[in-house]
């Protein structure tokens, strides 16, 4: 039974992707077709349509492209951002505030261990 069923499910979901991705691609870079008729295409022959699609968009990064200015060229920036997302210990804003909750820790509560008396070696 699934010896049947897996080449059927990856015909589908070639066919199904295949779609997906021809209404998610930009207009100019679709190739010598409209959107419509790219659609039109898959369904009517759907093995070819698939096929000749993925022929003709050829291999791509993703669907933006990489932030400018990122040093290893990774990084993914969403049309009209000007940056790339950063983590939060890159973040010049995130551990200010860190510091600034750390000083206001320490102001309110003293560290306990300068509270304790120090105990005296019993050796002495």
């Amino acid at each position: 039974m699934l010896l049947t069923t897996l080449p059927a499910l990856l015909y589908i979901g070639l066919i199904v992707y295949s779609v997906f991705d021809v209404l998610q691609t930009p207009p100019d870079e679709l190739y010598r077709l409209t959107r419509g008729q790219w659609v039109a295409v898959i369904i009517v022959v759907p093995l070819f349509g698939a096929v000749l699609w993925l022929l003709a968009t050829g291999p791509r990064r993703g669907r933006h492209e990489h932030a400018p200015g990122h040093p290893s060229g990774t990084g993914w920036a969403a049309e009209g951002m000007s940056q790339y997302p950063v983590g939060p210990d890159d973040d010049p804003d995130f551990i200010a505030g860190l510091a600034r909750a750390q000083r206001k820790r320490t102001l309110t509560r003293p560290d306990e261990e300068s509270e304790k008396p120090e105990k005296e070696d019993p050796e002495n």
